[in-house]
């Protein structure tokens, strides 16, 4: 059972551990395999008392709790007893002695727990269990007595039961196993409650070395972090380890570090009482890889995953890297059809030397998040009269809406009328299709329309100064911010406007309708998927964080780039960096786009110029069978049947066979 860190059994921050039902599941396996030995032990001598426990539990596997190395004196392990607050209330303590002795201690405590629960003495336990050594006893009273103390309180009887669990790791660790298997939490960093968030990242920084930071610190996850802390804690010299993990841990950046096989620990101490770190090295060669990504279906996990296997070697020696070859599963998942072969993985946090020019333009669109503060759809107003420049709308609801916003009450945000100058066209990755644009979605932000900077004040609500806003707009912020403070993550610090304006990606664009730079022209392009890209003519329209946007001098630039990203000869030429997911989309095809040599348009070079002519070409006709596509089909055309349609049509037209080869031969010229 995966095992992870918390405060106590009333304790507060918190990263998803084992799931107790997973552990119970688990322990039933378990007793359910052993119960042929258990019945032959009994059938062998009738007369015995055969009894034990399951060595399965739910603990605390990267003992974060205790990076001091104070849970373990010579002879003793002492575990505090925490209130809310985190102030230690009391100290159990046992016997190294007993804790190694598995059963002994998880029956003692599972009898002295039923024993307190029921008003009875704890000590009997002693007596009953044959703990007959007078400084194991002597410990184990003071600790009863805390446990009974505890209960008196009102702080339950569950403290056993977290205590059990809580050592085992750690006694595990004293000695030691020759091979681990594993399921790691896959989860980021920057969704870790922070009251963990520091001691992860310095784990991963300091003691380690594997956090790759950067342009991939958003993507930097536990996963990693898990794996080589177990390898530290747990294995001995020369033993295995195995763990299913995301599939970018083949070939991605943030990976890039922990593939070495070697993690260093920062030095210590300052001049002459410089220490220098240890070295913690595996060989990840000892067994390849497995590459899950293409089974079929590949539904078990939420992304496309792979098992990486290890030897550890040990401290201050050199490791093997994860690179060159891994096995890959094709084929009918749980079937005898699936075929193992070897492929080459390709490292794709290496950038290269040379990356597209246009990797300086590109920027990611805002984070008009929760959606449903933001997105409305405009509806009739009952008014007689209507106040003008006004809208009435009501908030707009998306099935990929997430908990607790796909829930919340929002009826006090219906038929709203607001100034409309607060109202904008946005451009979702639903909204974009090959070559063309579908409609727009429509959202209400803190700045009005014309104006390049959004009014800001650090102590006004949700950092908005409210004098920047028209009058019914003010009390619409106010009432988003005080659903945002009540329902936001916990693990977030951020008040409602740097949450809409993150890393400034909404403050950019409206910079850029102020001042273009002599970059007038807009492009927006899909951050995952296939390839998709549009022009997008209106400057006052605003691009949300699901596309990606680059400004061009002029309208030739924009159709050569069209060209380009739309062909299917890119999305051929960039597969080898990316990571599909499970349903085989391309993910975080924005991070390696421009890793391609794509050279920066040039009007006097003839094949850019056909390359452009081609690209405006197939966006005339794409946008021409957009048209014929709405007119032949009476329900509503959704944007999968419009990319579907578009790009059926673009493989089999002149059009967007022309693109094809022209993009073939400009990316096979500049050494794709």
């Amino acid at each position: 059972a995966r095992c992870a860190h918390r405060h106590g059994p009333q304790g507060g921050g918190q990263l998803p551990r084992g799931h107790p039902a997973a552990v119970h599941l688990a322990r039933a396996a378990w007793a359910l395999a052993a119960r042929p030995a258990v019945t032959a032990a009994r059938a062998a001598n009738p007369d015995a008392d055969v009894s034990g426990s399951v060595p399965i539990y739910l603990g605390d596997a990267l003992q974060l709790r205790f990076r001091n190395g104070d849970l373990f004196a010579q002879q003793q392990v002492t575990v505090p007893a925490e209130d809310n607050d985190g102030n230690i209330i009391a100290e159990l303590v046992f016997p190294i002695s007993l804790v190694k002795r598995a059963d002994t201690f998880d029956s003692l405590l599972t009898q002295a727990a039923a024993d307190i629960e029921a008003g009875d003495d704890p000590l009997l336990a002693l007596d009953d269990y044959n703990i007959a050594d007078p400084a194991e006893r002597q410990t184990l009273s003071e600790t009863f007595a805390a446990l009974q103390a505890l209960h008196r309180a009102g702080r339950n009887h569950i403290w056993a039961y977290y205590t059990r669990n809580l050592v085992r790791p750690v006694a595990l660790g004293r000695t030691g196993v020759d091979a681990l298997i594993g399921n790691p939490p896959w989860l980021s960093y920057n969704r870790t409650a922070a009251v963990l968030r520091t001691e992860l990242e310095a784990q991963s920084k300091t003691h380690y070395g594997i956090w790759a930071g950067g342009r991939y610190a958003s993507n930097q996850d536990v996963a990693e972090l898990f794996y080589a802390r177990c390898v530290d804690l747990y294995l001995k010299d020369g033993g295995v380890i195995g763990m299913v993990l995301p599939h970018s841990a083949l070939q991605s950046g943030q990976y890039a570090k922990w593939r070495s096989g070697e993690w260093q620990a920062s030095p210590t101490g300052r001049g002459r009482n410089r220490v220098p770190g240890r070295t913690l090295a595996v060989n990840f060669a000892h067994r390849p890889a497995w590459d899950l990504e293409p089974l079929e279906p590949n539904t078990f996990f939420p992304m496309a995953s792979c098992v990486v296997f290890a030897e550890r070697i040990g401290e201050n020696a050199p490791g093997a890297p994860l690179a060159g070859a891994v096995e890959q599963w094709q084929g009918p998942a749980g079937t005898d059809e699936v075929r193992r072969v070897t492929r080459t993985i390709t490292d794709t946090s290496d950038r290269g030397e040379a990356p597209s020019p246009y990797d300086n333009y590109a920027r990611q669109g805002a984070s008009i998040r929760p959606r449903c503060l933001f997105l409305v759809q405009e509806t009739v107003n009952t008014a007689i009269i209507q106040a003008a420049p006004t809208v009435t709308v009501n908030p707009r609801r998306g099935a990929h809406d997430k908990e607790p916003w796909r829930s919340l009450d929002l009826s006090a945000m219906v038929g709203q009328t607001i100034e409309n100058r607060h109202l904008y066209n946005v451009r979702l990755g639903e909204s974009v299709a090959p070559y063309t644009l579908l409609e727009p979605l429509q959202a209400l932000l803190p700045v009005r329309r014309g104006e390049h900077q959004i009014p800001t004040d650090t102590d006004g609500p949700g950092g908005i100064r409210l004098g920047g806003l028209y009058r019914r707009m003010r009390r619409r912020w106010q009432m988003i911010n005080r659903l945002w403070e009540d329902n936001k993550p916990a693990a977030s610090n951020l008040n409602l406007l740097a949450n809409l304006d993150h890393y400034g990606k909404l403050s950019s664009q409206l910079a850029w309708q102020e001042d273009n730079g002599g970059r007038p022209i807009r492009l927006v392009y899909t951050a995952a998927g296939e390839p998709t890209a549009a022009i997008l003519e209106d400057d006052a329209e605003l691009v949300d964080e699901t596309l990606y946007w680059i400004t061009c001098r002029d309208l030739d630039e924009a159709n050569y780039l069209l060209a380009i990203i739309n062909s299917q000869a890119l999305a051929t030429a960039v597969n080898r960096y990316t990571t599909p997911n499970w349903s085989g989309k391309t993910r975080s095809l924005h991070k390696h786009l421009w890793r391609l040599p794509i050279p920066q348009y040039d009007q006097t070079n003839p094949s850019h110029r056909a390359l452009a002519e081609a690209g405006a070409q197939a966006a005339q006709a794409a946008h021409h069978h957009l048209t014929t596509l709405r007119a032949t089909r009476p329900a509503r055309l959704t944007v999968t049947i419009a990319r579907r349609e578009l790009r059926a049509w673009l493989r089999q037209s002149d059009a967007g066979q022309a693109v094809e080869d022209a993009v073939q031969s400009l990316l096979q010229s500049n050494g794709a």
